[in-house]
């Protein structure tokens, strides 16, 4: 156990120290579109940005946390009106996932299974 602890602890220093930085998404012309491209972000840079104007201009970047407020994205993006958020784990200033589910997935979710030669019902409370 000791020696897991020291072990992860030195990789951890090792990753510090060889300059591991965060990957955003990178869409600096508003992009209408799904944006793929990448970029590493400069020392100092510890967040992702996501900058949505009108429902339909899209703006990522990387940033510094402390420039993710109001005041400060308004003054970078003179845009007349727009939503952001910020985030600190790699690529997560790309599009939400959206789950789908198809109904036969629904349906199959609610067999009985210990019980296949009877009729099976369900209700929901």
């Amino acid at each position: 156990m000791r020696s897991s602890v020291t072990f992860l602890l030195a990789v951890s220093l090792l990753c510090v120290s060889a300059g591991v930085s965060l990957q955003c998404y990178y869409c600096p012309g508003g992009s209408s579109s799904s944006c793929e491209v990448t970029q590493e972000c400069n020392q100092g840079e510890d967040s992702c940005l996501k900058l949505t104007s009108g429902g339909n201009s899209t703006y990522s970047s990387c940033l510094r946390d402390a420039d993710c407020d109001f005041r400060t994205l308004a003054a970078r993006y003179p845009l007349p009106d727009f939503t952001f958020s910020c985030c600190q784990s790699n690529l997560c200033n790309g599009q939400e996932k959206k789950l789908k589910f198809s109904k036969l997935l629904v349906q199959s979710s609610h067999h009985c299974v210990t019980c296949a030669h009877q009729k099976s019902s369900f209700s929901f409370l």
